[in-house]
């Protein structure tokens, strides 16, 4: 056996190594390949506040302002589209806005060196029933690229995971560094650490027996997962945990005495050592060594999430979004543009027609044919009045325009007004509850069906709402106990839609005890229909159903819904009678 080659730096030692995996990587995937481009994505977790898409454009708008020192035009700040170009920097922002999606990208390009070129971007899409997803990606358009790791905002990652709740690949995002100081824990680290599904990148820093400075070492590690987030997850082993490391692994394979080492998807006891670097305690130990290693690992990051693909980045990237939004109509902005081209036009002309000298000498060069004064002087009279009606209508489209901002900004603070209420109703009724209150025990349960839309309306608010066939279907109702239809709904208020609120919970499928034995809440099934709400057609497919062996309509309860991401709420669509289907 050959003894291991010892490196002069870290960086020889990334060299030798991405020489090693260039031809293997390139037959199992050409992706590998293209590592000038970094492509991360990550979805708002369900338990996220409802602003959750715009803080993040807040976040990314802080994040860009810090290098241009606040002088980012007007738009920026309000979220619309804009344009900026300071020094060899430019960035530009576009937005798609319908009922059905809000997408906003930003990008930032930056050609600092000769033959340099790299851009940043960062998309935040809302899809109406989904939550919100974040892309964010690095293209090195250099002559030789090679720097897209570098330019890659792993500072703004952690900043959006430290203020909004992140799901990457369905599990949730961890932006810090995790300690495994239990044998549970540890049981599960070794788990994930040979699970062959496992895609996700693991960094693992060994705590050295005898650490001199426990704060220096903590923050060496938090450097690491800030510089890793969203590329890999940093983990922290005590000095007991890394002997079951090495019972599992074998010492080859191990991290220890303080040394780091990177995991690849698909470790096991018997992998290659040299593909899972490992960087020992005298190199970290030297002038700038932590640094080297997170960059080194950085490196080895990106390049595995390449392997394991690219997300949706065809749709989500900043190009397909930028593409989507130049080819939409630009209604009275366009307009504007065209008149104000068409002023200029006429302006030029009307300089021609008479130049500033004959303006002041009042002289002008005789007309060589008889009659063509009198035709010159009618153009350029035709030619004041069209600019005159032109300026009319652009001061118009202005007022227009200006209205249609003042509206839409109204709008949007009514609206961050009404979502600011709305968490401030929460949180006091999560107080109340959490000092063993009950806030709805006073209103009283409606007795006859006419108070039934009334009282959603009023008790329920911002918690259940009531759509126009379900309101029809109170009028004339059979269902003979209107009191437990109406706990049915308030059981859909609070217990239904905390569990959905927290992630959704196995207790509210199946037989709800705490209203009647003879409750349940269950998927629809072959009765599961579509409605329309604000606009868009959404599946019904869960109901509250007792009398189950039964259609007598006096006796027979069944309340329809669906789950609303968009307002968080319960939307019922129909009750209290049983549906008539085709079966």
């Amino acid at each position: 056996m050959m003894p291991p080659q010892r490196y002069k730096s870290f960086e020889e030692l990334a060299r030798v190594q991405r020489k090693q995996r260039s031809a293997a990587a390139l037959r199992a995937s050409p992706q590998v390949a293209e590592t000038e481009r970094v492509w991360v994505q990550f979805d708002v977790a369900a338990q996220a506040e409802p602003s959750a898409a715009r803080e993040c454009r807040s976040i990314a708008l802080e994040w860009l302002g810090k290098g241009y020192e606040d002088r980012l035009p007007r738009r920026a700040r309000l979220g619309r589209p804009f344009s900026h170009r300071e020094g060899d920097a430019s960035c530009r922002a576009v937005r798609i806005r319908s009922p059905e999606k809000d997408v906003w990208a930003l990008q930032v390009e930056r050609m600092s060196d000769p033959g340099g070129h790299v851009a940043t971007s960062i998309t935040v899409a809302s899809l109406r029933g989904h939550p919100a997803r974040i892309g964010v990606e690095v293209h090195d358009r250099s002559v030789v690229p090679g720097a897209a790791v570098e330019e890659y905002p792993s500072g703004l990652v952690a900043e959006i995971a430290g203020r909004i709740p992140l799901l990457q690949n369905g599990r949730r995002f961890v932006r810090d560094p995790i300690l495994i100081d239990t044998e549970e824990a540890m049981r599960g680290f070794l788990n994930r650490l040979e699970d062959p599904a496992r895609d996700m990148p693991f960094a693992v820093a060994s705590i050295p027996p005898d650490a001199p400075d426990m704060d220096l070492l903590a923050n060496q590690w938090t450097a690491l997962a800030r510089g890793l987030a969203g590329l890999a997850v940093v983990w922290v082993l005590p000095v007991d945990m890394t002997f079951r490391l090495s019972d599992t692994v074998g010492k080859p394979l191990s991290v220890y005495m303080g040394s780091w080492r990177f995991y690849r998807p698909g470790f096991n006891d018997r992998a290659d050592q040299w593909q899972h670097p490992l960087v020992v305690v005298n190199r970290l130990s030297e002038e700038g060594g932590p640094d080297m290693a997170t960059t080194q690992f950085q490196r080895l990051a990106a390049e595995e999430r390449l392997r394991f693909g690219t997300g949706d980045r065809d749709t989500l990237g900043f190009d397909a979004i930028a593409g989507e939004a130049d080819a939409a109509p630009r209604g009275t902005l366009r307009l504007v543009s065209l008149l104000r081209n068409a002023i200029r036009r006429d302006s030029a002309v009307t300089g021609k027609e008479r130049s500033p000298a004959e303006e002041t000498n009042g002289s002008a060069r005789p007309d060589p044919v008889p009659g063509s004064g009198s035709r010159r002087d009618g153009a350029g009279e035709g030619v004041r009045v069209l600019r005159r009606k032109l300026t009319e209508a652009l001061d118009k489209a202005r007022k227009r325009a200006d209205r249609h901002e003042q509206a839409q900004q109204r709008a949007e603070a009514a609206e961050r007004k009404n979502e600011e209420l709305q968490t401030r109703i929460e949180q006091l009724t999560g107080l109340v509850r959490s000092l063993g209150g009950d806030p709805d025990a006073a209103i009283p349960f409606p007795a006859t069906w006419d108070q039934v839309a009334d009282w959603c309306d009023q008790s329920l608010a911002g918690r259940v709402s009531l759509t126009g066939s379900a309101r029809r279907g109170l009028n004339g109702a059979e269902f003979r106990n209107v009191g437990l239809a109406a706990r049915c709904l308030s059981w859909l208020a609070r217990e239904y839609r905390d569990g959905r609120l927290r992630g959704g919970a196995p207790d509210l499928h199946g037989r709800i005890g705490d209203i009647d034995e003879g409750v349940f809440n269950l998927p629809c099934g072959g009765d599961s229909f579509e409605c329309v709400w604000n606009g868009s057609r959404r599946t019904v497919d869960w109901h509250i159903k007792n009398g189950t062996g039964t259609r007598d309509p006096r006796r027979c309860l069944r309340i329809y819904y669906f789950w609303d991401d968009d307002t968080r709420s319960v939307v019922v669509a129909s009750m209290p009678a049983h549906r008539k289907t085709a079966r």
